[in-house]
């Protein structure tokens, strides 16, 4: 159960950027730079309401119509579902949580996310590291996460006996 937990929030990892539409021209143009900086503040933004352990905070950040996509369980969809369940993190013995963006693509209605993370403990240990694709989605003037799904990389395999 504490490894589903993991797993939600370095999915929940991705976050709703609170900056205005992407910059461009009257005519609606986008810009991807500008998009890249919004998701590195949000992703920032994430990690210390998550630090805090504040569900209420991290729920905010996504679409009304989001949802959690998590390995072995059913989607999560909703804000105030999304909400019930980031608010066991700290008792589950999460403490913080480290994001990296490899790459972020799109337009101005949609864009997509991969990166990885990793879980850490209440003492600042790594717990889990894994991999997240989240697509963001322009909602009321902010990119906010719309679909989140995230796993764990598996732990090596054992290496083989020696041969004697």
């Amino acid at each position: 159960m504490k490894k589903l937990f993991f797993v939600l929030f370095a999915a929940t990892v991705i976050i709703s950027c609170n900056q205005p539409a992407a910059s461009g021209d009257a005519a609606g143009s986008f810009n991807l730079d500008s998009a890249k900086a919004g998701i590195n503040a949000a992703n920032a933004a994430f990690t210390e309401a998550f630090s805090k352990g504040d569900s209420a905070a991290m729920s905010a950040l996504y679409a009304k119509d989001a949802c959690l996509m998590l390995t072995g369980m059913p989607k999560i969809c909703g804000n105030a579902a999304i909400g019930g369940f980031t608010a066991t993190a700290k008792k589950m013995g999460l403490g913080g949580i480290k994001l990296t963006t490899l790459e972020v693509t799109g337009g101005k209605e949609l864009l997509s996310e991969e990166g990885t993370y990793e879980m850490l403990d209440l003492k600042g240990a790594s717990a889990e590291k894994g991999k997240y694709i989240v697509v963001w989605k322009m909602e009321d003037g902010k990119w906010k996460l719309y679909r989140d799904i995230s796993n764990a990389d598996a732990p090596p395999p054992p290496a083989p006996p020696a041969k004697k």
